[in-house]
């Protein structure tokens, strides 16, 4: 592949916290995005803010949250505070896993832009990674 090629691959971070230990939704997401054709980082994190550190680092197109033990509004609000605070507030957080209904309006006001419950068709959590990479990288 050349490099040109790579370089207009959409980058992914995905990330679950460390004391979550579970790993195989989240590896079947890397998986499929790869499959797609996109490059994907997988990390275990132990503060929201290694989250933003790392995305700033490998320089990606959209964030994925991934939660099986509880905490996600909490958590996803402070990725997307560290994000403001850092000036990429415009970087995509997309949220999955275990999450429970109530909690879905907290999220999308704190600017999550896509929510995957546990069940969603890989194929749709493929093409709204694939969709909010696409207009991150067009707008930036």
């Amino acid at each position: 592949m050349a490099t040109q090629d790579i370089a207009a691959r959409p980058r992914i971070l995905l990330t679950k916290s460390f004391i979550d230990s579970h790993d195989r939704a989240i590896a079947t997401i890397a998986l499929a995005l790869r499959d797609a054709g996109m490059e994907v980082v997988l990390i275990d994190y132990e503060q929201p803010a290694d989250v933003v550190a790392v995305a700033l680092q490998e320089d990606v197109d959209v964030i994925g949250l991934s939660f099986m033990s509880g905490g996600q509004v909490e958590t996803t609000q402070l990725v997307i505070g560290e994000l403001e605070r850092c000036d990429v507030a415009d970087l995509p957080v997309v949220v999955g896993g275990i999450i429970r209904p109530f909690d879905i309006a907290a999220l999308e006001a704190a600017g999550v832009k896509a929510i995957f419950r546990g069940g969603a068709p890989l194929a749709d959590v493929v093409a709204k990674f694939g969709e909010l990479a696409h207009n991150y990288r067009g707008q930036n």
